[in-house]
């Protein structure tokens, strides 16, 4: 989902309010969305990037860590993130080096877009719970071996049969 920033970027200062809603899916994450992403957006020119704020509401298909039951996550999030036309290149002789704030600005196209997908995806990847529950009352498989074991009364008899 491209967004054209072109008025936005023309001075500094400039602001531009977006409310959309837009079919989206990350199959490469396992992120199933049962419903479209709605999100409203201000985005405002601080010279150098661009501050995007807004905030996101969509329907997550999550698998419940207990019962191993699909249910839909209702999820709503505040973003908060920043575009720049010349992102800094993280460059480090170490195998490891320690990210910095200004390491993590999504990057405004040649032709002064800016691509949405990617800012929507890292923020529901990391505002999903670690251990999903279809309710915080969830018993797990448990409960579903307690209900399997009970027999059904019609039956009982048989149940005396196989135990002679």
């Amino acid at each position: 989902m491209k967004i054209d920033v072109s008025e936005v970027l023309k001075a500094i200062g400039n602001e531009m309010t977006i409310e959309e809603s837009e079919n989206i899916s990350f199959p490469q994450d396992d992120l199933i969305l049962t419903k479209p992403v709605k999100f409203k957006i201000h985005l405002v020119s601080t010279g150098r990037t661009i501050l995007l704020k807004g905030k996101l509401k969509t329907m997550v298909k999550l698998t419940c860590c207990r019962c191993l039951k699909d249910f839909d996550y209702s999820i709503s999030i505040d973003i908060e993130e920043e575009y720049s036309k010349k992102p800094p290149i993280v460059k480090s002789k170490v195998k490891e080096a320690e990210l910095k704030e200004k390491d993590l600005i999504f990057k405004i196209e040649d032709d002064n877009t800016i691509d949405l997908s990617e800012t929507i995806r890292q923020n529901l990847l990391i505002s999903l719970p670690i251990k999903p529950l279809c309710t915080p009352s969830c018993k797990g498989i448990e409960e579903k071996r307690q209900k399997e074991k009970q027999v059904d009364p019609r039956l009982a008899k048989l149940k005396n049969i196989l135990k002679k």
